[in-house]
């Protein structure tokens, strides 16, 4: 069997096969689920012949995802392929982190730094497809890819690799994991989800062109760039003020430059009012939240805002002591929840189902607040609930909306 037809032609076989036998695509994502579960457990041992096994768990849970990927679905399904594709993935990072034998903190600043990278890239992929749906005229008709890009090229097939897809990470995983320990393993996943973050940054579709060459104009409808921004009261509030005329691009780099330069120095070695100084900085970016967002780089601004996010997030949690598993599960969440804002700016389950959220300024001000007064562990335990909640209520909705109705 050929690497064509084992990627390729394999699932669509598959895929037949599910649909003849009427097994629908939630039934295959939660498949998937359990694929991934299997292979954290695994992973978990930190032996190399359970390094093996959790590959071809991987292995078979990616199989699962190219079949659901050949079916028809709705939203929901969608929505629900996507946050359990997210939620098996962190298990795996989890399950890598447990098996280090010890210094667990170094194995929880890994497994949370590779999930950050990886949401920050899934994230800028629905940025980028959110721009592109805003020229409507310029795309081609039904949606048809440009000619020649279905041909093989030596190019195409770099770029793939670059974008680092779930086969190359499980594939990368499990062979340093069984060679040289869970470690190396999620050090290998932190290099593969820095070259997949810049890639995707720098390689992605662009604003498109029309026919003449001149940039094609936006459509009259909203931008759902802005809506994967998950903004909370606090920033709609500050984006009313200034009725949408601050760009919102450069205030969101400045925010998150301060944030970085602060959590390099180091909040161990800040106290009282003074923790809450990089969300002071990351509110730069708030006033934007009203601005349309039809610049030809303003799909960047969610992305630098969910960086700076997670940097504070992360190095707080790490600073003040919160355990290295709650820091990562507070990660992975508001990633996952940073995934359902942008996966619904496009396919909404339910109509405007973010303005009920903190938003992300929400989310830092509580972690500070709590950091503050010497409670950092219990506020990361109130947001992990309450995201928790919250993605729960939205999962729920969107199954309630996409169910038949009764006869």
């Amino acid at each position: 069997m050929t690497v064509t037809t084992a990627v390729v032609v394999l699932p669509r076989r598959m895929a037949h096969w599910a649909a003849r036998r009427a097994l629908a695509r939630n039934s295959l994502t939660g498949i998937e689920l359990g694929c991934s579960l299997c292979a954290a457990v695994w992973f978990s041992a930190g032996k190399p012949a359970a390094a093996l096994a959790g590959g071809v768990a991987l292995g078979g849970g990616y199989l699962t995802r190219r079949v659901g990927g050949q079916l028809t679905v709705g939203s929901f399904a969608g929505w629900l392929a996507v946050a359990c594709a997210w939620a098996g993935e962190l298990a795996v990072y989890a399950g890598l982190a447990v098996g280090v034998a010890g210094h667990p903190t170094v194995a929880w600043k890994l497994a949370t730094a590779a999930a950050m990278l990886f949401a920050l890239r899934k994230v800028t992929r629905l940025c980028r497809l959110a721009q592109l749906a805003a020229y409507p005229a310029a795309r081609p008709p039904g949606g048809a890819a440009s000619p020649g890009t279905s041909r093989f090229s030596l190019g195409l097939a770099v770029g793939q690799l670059l974008a680092v897809p779930f086969w190359v990470r499980a594939l990368v995983i499990t062979v340093t994991a069984a060679y040289d320990g869970n470690r190396t393993a999620l050090l290998a996943a932190v290099c593969c989800g820095a070259v997949a973050l810049a890639w995707a940054l720098v390689a992605g579709p662009h604003r498109p062109r029309n026919a003449d060459g001149t940039r094609a104009a936006p459509a009259d409808e909203p931008s759902a760039v802005a809506a994967c921004r998950d903004d909370g009261p606090i920033a709609r509030f500050a984006g009313a003020l200034v009725h949408g005329q601050l760009v919102p691009l450069p205030p969101a780099v400045a925010g998150l430059i301060a944030t970085v330069l602060l959590a390099a120095l180091g909040l161990g070695n800040l106290n009282g009012l003074v923790l809450l100084t990089p969300v002071a900085a990351m509110l730069l970016a708030a006033p934007g939240s009203a601005h349309p967002h039809d610049g030809p780089l303003d799909w960047l601004a969610p992305v630098i805002i969910q960086a700076g996010q997670y940097i504070y997030l992360a190095a707080l949690g790490f600073a003040v002591g919160v355990p290295g598993l709650v820091t990562f599960a507070l990660i992975g969440l508001t990633a996952l929840r940073q995934l359902d804002v942008a996966y619904q700016a496009r396919h909404p389950l339910t109509p405007r189902g973010a303005r009920g959220s903190l938003g992300w300024e929400g989310r830092m001000l509580v972690a500070g607040f709590g950091a503050m007064i010497g409670l950092g562990s219990v506020g990361y335990l109130v947001l992990i609930a309450y995201l928790g909640w919250l993605l729960a209520g939205n999962g729920l909705s969107g199954w309630a909306v996409a169910r038949p109705p009764k006869a």
